[in-house]
C-alpha cells in the first residue's frame, strides 16, 4: 500500500479545490500521512491500514485471491512475527464494526487513509461491499464528495 498516504491527501487536496469547502481544518490539523510517521506512530497506523484492509475484503463473506494477494502483501511488508500473525487472526475472527475501526483514526489523514485502503480491497459492484464502504465512511464522518473523490483516486488510471 505504498503511497496511500499521498494518495489520500491528493484526493482531499482536489476535493478542497472543487468544493471550496469552507471552514476546514488547516493542513497541520489534518494529521500527517502514514509515509511520513514514524516509530510507534508509524506501526500503529500500518496495522490500522491492516486492519481495514481484513475488514473490506471480509465485508462480503469471503476472501477471494485478489484480496488474499494484497493482505499476504501487505503482512509480509510489515515483517510478519508469530505476535503479529495473532493479532492478524484476531482481526479475521472479530466481527466487522465500522464504528470500532474508525474510533482508531485519530486524524481526518487516518480517516482517508483508511477509506481508501478499503476502497483498494472491495469489488464496488459487490452490494455488501458497498455497503461496507458506505458504513465505513459514515463511522469516518467523511463527506460524500471527500468519499468519492478517495475512489476516484483508487480507480483512476495511472
Amino acid at each position: 500500500m505504498a503511497g496511500v498516504g499521498v494518495l489520500a491527501w491528493k484526493a482531499y487536496q482536489n476535493y478542497q479545490t472543487g468544493s471550496q469547502a469552507q471552514g476546514q481544518p488547516a493542513a497541520a490539523q489534518q494529521g500527517q500521512p502514514l509515509d511520513q510517521l514514524q516509530g510507534a506512530d508509524q506501526e500503529r497506523r500500518g496495522l490500522e491500514i491492516l486492519q481495514a484492509m481484513i475488514m473490506a475484503a471480509r465485508a462480503d463473506g469471503h476472501i477471494d485471491a485478489n484480496e488474499r494477494a494484497l493482505l499476504t502483501r501487505e503482512i509480509e511488508q510489515l515483517g510478519a512475527d508469530d505476535e503479529l500473525h495473532a493479532w492478524i487472526q484476531t482481526q479475521f475472527d472479530a466481527p466487522l464494526d465500522a464504528s470500532a475501526l474508525a474510533a482508531m483514526a485519530d486524524s481526518p489523514q487516518a480517516a482517508r487513509e483508511i477509506y481508501l485502503v478499503s476502497v483498494v480491497m472491495v469489488d464496488e459492484q459487490n452490494p455488501m461491499e458497498r455497503a461496507w464502504l458506505d458504513q465505513l465512511a459514515s463511522a469516518l464522518t467523511l463527506d460524500a464528495g471527500l468519499a468519492a473523490e478517495l475512489e476516484q483516486q483508487v480507480l483512476a488510471p495511472r
